[in-house]
């Protein structure tokens, strides 16, 4: 490998370690309440949402 390649390498394994390059990801926000399994389908069948949309 030659020098700039080397350089390139360090520099991109590094990017990722700083806080000012790589801001860190959002958390995953919700517009509905979560569905639990044991909890009426929200489709509206009736049944448990495990055993109709949940499959």
């Amino acid at each position: 490998m030659t020098e700039q390649n080397k350089s390139a390498t360090n520099n991109s394994e590094s990017c990722c370690q700083r806080e000012t390059c790589c801001p860190p990801a959002a958390p995953i926000t919700r517009a509905e309440p979560k569905v639990g399994r044991n909890d009426p389908c929200p489709c509206g069948n009736g049944r448990k949402f495990k055993k109709c949309c949940g499959k």
